[in-house]
């Protein structure tokens, strides 16, 4: 039995063997002498047989937690989803895998953000704590493996809201650079604002010529809700186009020799290509939904429109955009111009006095 703090902790715990068990617990305290008093009376307890105060927090560990959510939670989300929920699993376990529950503290989770700050941008941050403190949910309401959820604690990360579109200019220099294959891609991303994960797996089935519509089901979309995109000009051209190409063989509508759609991964890196080529380094693939927003509201589009249009879950999303606007503002404001008559008959009265 003795105290000990965890590498870079400020805390002291106390580690000792009851019923055969290794039990490890936080004191809570900073102040050695405190910590010490917590110990003697933890020892007194235990020879007088009245220590009972062992949680379910001893008895699992993160990994093993983690590993449960996967298997009951995880295995029900989205192919994209389950790949982010299990790349958040790898980064956390390498950091306090080994851990029993009642040693995962605010203070150790703390730790980890401050080193992944050096790593990655706040909002990756933000996703892996959102992971964590689900999974940490299920374990005290389900399954009744800890009483308190470390996480709740810790402050969010501050995201930078980007909202990035192109000139006229710069579109066209990187439309020039592009590989051919990938052109169409980027015009149709560019035209509908879809993402490039709708855009590669793109599937005949989802194109209505006819009616010149797009139209993706709930479990394809971010969001999961189902989306409707009314082809304008330059979409229904480029899928035109695509149809008189079309391979028998396959269902997609961007694809490959074999028949194979392209990779989500390879259409974004044939675009940032041609950016760096023509100077543009900072702009990326997603930047194109960006443009899609941004150009329809200062065209005098309303957001709720836009929103409907990006296949946003909420107004939030989209009121990013809302500062590209700022017509309606000063149409706003005036509505106060009825002042004016008041004002300048005040002012004749002062003169005639």
């Amino acid at each position: 039995m003795g105290l000990y703090k965890q590498k870079s902790g400020k805390y002291w715990w106390i580690s000792f063997s009851y019923r055969g068990r290794q039990i490890r617990k936080s004191t809570g305290t900073t102040k050695k002498k405190v910590a010490e008093a917590i110990l003697a009376k933890t020892k007194t307890k235990i020879v007088e047989n009245k220590f009972l105060d062992i949680s379910n927090e001893s008895n699992h560990t993160f990994e093993e937690m983690v590993k449960r959510y996967l298997e009951d939670y995880t295995i029900k989300k989205k192919p994209s989803t389950q790949r982010d929920d299990r790349r958040h699993f790898k980064n956390w376990n390498r950091f306090i895998g080994h851990r029993y529950l009642d040693e995962v503290t605010s203070d150790l989770i703390s730790q980890y953000v401050k080193k992944r700050k050096d790593e990655v941008g706040p909002s990756s941050i933000n996703r892996e704590l959102a992971f964590l403190s689900a999974t940490f949910n299920k374990a005290i309401r389900i399954w009744g493996w800890c009483r308190h959820n470390p996480v709740s604690g810790i402050p969010r990360e501050k995201e930078k809201k980007r909202v990035k579109y192109f000139s006229d200019e710069e579109f066209s220099e990187i439309y020039k650079n592009l590989a051919d294959w990938v052109k169409p891609i980027v015009l149709l991303g560019k035209n509908t604002g879809l993402r490039l994960s709708n855009l590669v797996k793109l599937r005949w089935d989802q194109v209505n010529l006819r009616e010149r519509i797009i139209c993706l089901d709930s479990e394809e979309m971010k969001n999961s809700q189902s989306l409707g995109i009314p082809l304008n000009k330059n979409s229904y051209e480029i899928l035109k186009n695509m149809h008189k190409k079309r391979k028998v063989h396959s269902v997609f509508v961007f694809v490959k020799i074999n028949g194979n759609h392209y990779s989500g991964w390879g259409v974004y890196h044939a675009f940032k290509k041609a950016c760096k080529e023509v100077g543009f380094p900072d702009f990326r693939f997603h930047d194109l939904r960006h443009d899609f927003c941004s150009k329809l509201v200062q065209a005098g589009v309303d957001l709720y429109t836009v929103k409907e249009l990006a296949g946003h879950k909420d107004i939030t999303t989209t009121q990013r955009y809302a500062h590209l606007s700022p017509d309606h503002l000063r149409e706003a404001v005036s509505v106060l111009n009825y002042h004016k008559p008041i004002i300048e008959e005040k002012n004749k009265r002062n003169k005639a006095v």
